[in-house]
């Protein structure tokens, strides 16, 4: 009677393998008492449901269309660009505000948040030529986000203007989920998908603010070269605000599809 050999996979399952049809290491004859060999194997693969994207992290997120856009549908949580390089997590206020090379945190440096609302990202980790995003998607331009708001009812002539924007067509209300926002809450149905949260910012001097009241995403673009363009929602505002500011500001990111 043939012997047999455990190979175990971590995380995985015991598999058997009849000796003579296998050769491993620890192995014995089938004159001498078996042995167990233990292989571990590292598994990167990560299981990726349809119509669903993943980070190099390993963090799933679900994805809507706008219009003939794909947009992930949650605030990104990776702590590695594309290459898999770390981003450094930077939780000292003074460090943060004298940056300027990529960089994140969570809202008051607490972990607890990471899952609902993502980490928050200065300017600098947006522009890193190594892509925060996953392979194939990028951190939308202020031309992505205008194609968007199109799709939503902010009318053409509206797209270049700074503050709020697509109020009558309750482009932002679209936006916004229907829990974790203040009271109260203007216009939000999340029709688009968008299912945006009150997410706060890391603002000047590293300071948080706006949870519960406003969410903030950035763009690539620069407005100058200090601050960069971004998108805001309001608690009390149905539209979408247009605006620039410090590219040391943490804020969250929204990625779309090449």
């Amino acid at each position: 009677m043939r012997k047999a050999c455990s190979v175990v996979v971590k995380g995985m399952v015991t598999v058997l393998f009849a000796q003579g049809l296998l050769s491993l290491p620890g192995c014995q004859k089938d004159d001498q008492p078996p042995t167990q060999q233990t292989i571990v194997l590292h598994i990167d693969t990560v299981l990726v449901p349809p119509n669903a994207v993943a980070d190099v992290s390993g963090n799933i997120y679900s994805t809507i269309h706008i219009g003939s856009q794909r947009w992930m549908a949650g605030n990104l949580r990776t702590s590695h660009y594309s290459n898999g390089d770390p981003i450094p997590y930077v939780p000292d206020g003074t460090e943060w505000t004298s940056l300027t090379t990529g960089a994140w945190s969570n809202y008051d440096c607490d972990a607890a948040y990471d899952v609902l609302y993502g980490k928050l990202y200065n300017w600098y980790t947006v522009s890193d030529s190594r892509n925060v995003c996953p392979a194939g998607w990028h951190v939308p331009t202020d031309a992505d986000w205008m194609e968007m708001e199109q799709v939503l009812g902010v009318t053409v002539s509206d797209l270049d203007n700074t503050g709020s924007r697509g109020v009558a067509a309750n482009a932002g209300g679209q936006m916004k989920a229907d829990g974790l926002w203040n009271s109260p809450n203007t216009g939000a149905t999340d029709s688009s998908g968008y299912s945006a949260f009150p997410s706060g910012q890391r603002s000047l001097g590293g300071i948080f603010n706006n949870i519960g009241t406003k969410g903030h995403w950035w763009s690539i673009s620069e407005y100058d070269t200090d601050m960069g363009w971004l998108r805001e929602l309001s608690y009390n505002n149905a539209g979408i605000y247009r605006l620039y500011n410090y590219k040391t500001l943490g804020l969250s990111i929204r990625c779309v599809e090449d």
